[in-house]
């Protein structure tokens, strides 16, 4: 949660956009509602919520520039939108990126425990899965990392037992797998195997 308030606190836009036109005060209030979704879109496709502040706000200044034109029926459908093409324009410009070998990197960078290496990394995968997680996936899989059972999922999400509940989770985990396969080519079990309990 530190997380997400410390990027939210380096999200800023000024009085005025590009062409030098004021802000409308709408916008940026948009900007803000939709701070935790435009960080899970970047997070899906870029594998790292750092560059989400400034996409954020070139978003408000694209809508800055098209609101002065047109007028934007819904501002924050509007800069999600921009916020996910400009997401998979940078994926596709880091796709042709062509990285230094492994070699020349342990030659540079200084040793670093594997354990600790290992750690990063699956905290790292887990967030990219929980951004690729639709709502409602996020709310039960959160429900399970506090140990709550599939019958008190179900009562709390309106499911009618707790086998539909599971199975719904089930089906909803894998979609999830496979935007992150789409987006980031790669294949992760989900952090959780634990057998069917009430």
């Amino acid at each position: 949660m530190g997380h997400r308030q410390n990027a939210q606190a380096n999200f800023w836009v000024g009085n005025r956009d590009s062409h030098g036109n004021e802000f409308d005060d709408r916008l940026i209030e948009a900007a803000h509602r939709i701070w935790d979704r435009a960080r899970q879109i970047v997070m899906r496709y870029l594998a790292d919520d750092a560059e989400t502040a400034e996409i954020v706000e070139a978003a408000v200044d694209a809508a800055s520039l098209i609101s002065y034109r047109n007028k934007i029926e819904c501002i924050e459908a509007y800069l999600l939108r921009c916020i996910a093409r400009e997401s998979v324009r940078r994926l596709r410009r880091n796709q042709r990126i062509s990285y230094v070998d492994n070699g020349s990197l342990e030659r540079l960078a200084p040793p670093v425990s594997m354990e600790m290496e290992k750690r990063l990394d699956e905290s790292k995968q887990l967030e990219v899965f929980r951004a690729c997680m639709d709502e409602v996936c996020e709310k039960m899989f959160d429900l399970r990392v506090l140990g709550r059972g599939w019958r008190h999922i179900a009562k709390k999400l309106g499911y009618s037992n707790a086998h539909t509940a599971e199975v719904q989770f089930r089906k909803r985990v894998d979609q999830a797998l496979r935007r992150m396969q789409v987006h980031h080519s790669s294949r992760i079990t989900p952090p959780f195997s634990e057998g069917s309990d009430e």
